[in-house]
């Protein structure tokens, strides 16, 4: 309903077992291998301004939906993605790769999930 504040669904840790999710109100779970993509991009900061920050953007299948969590360089929880998610998701470059990518191109896929579920 309008006017009803909303939930914000995002990631707030990573374990060996997944990344740690805040959706609705709730905290769960989603494995590694629920996860379908990871690109990083640079964002515009506001409309009013042309200054750009770096952000992952998830795309992790919770259900039997795909949501979209982002999560920006100025958040907790930026540095240990960065840093640790091409330990978890095969394939992935390290931040060394990837950062190069990003500030050269502006965006990078870093991560693409073959096959279904697992």
């Amino acid at each position: 309903m309008a006017g009803q504040p909303t939930s914000r669904n995002e990631i707030v840790g990573i374990a060996d077992s997944g990344l740690l999710l805040q959706i609705d109100g709730r905290q769960e779970v989603a494995p590694w291998s629920t996860i379908s993509t990871v690109n990083a991009v640079l964002a515009l900061i506001d409309r009013t301004s042309d200054q750009r920050i770096p952000v992952l953007v998830f795309e992790i299948v919770v259900g039997a939906d795909e949501r979209t969590f982002i999560v920006g360089e100025s958040e907790p929880q930026w540095d240990p993605l960065a840093s640790t998610l091409s330990d978890y998701l095969p394939g992935m470059p390290s931040f060394d790769i990837w950062g190069a990518e990003l500030a050269a191109s502006g965006m990078a896929l870093l991560y693409e999930r073959t096959g279904g579920l697992q």
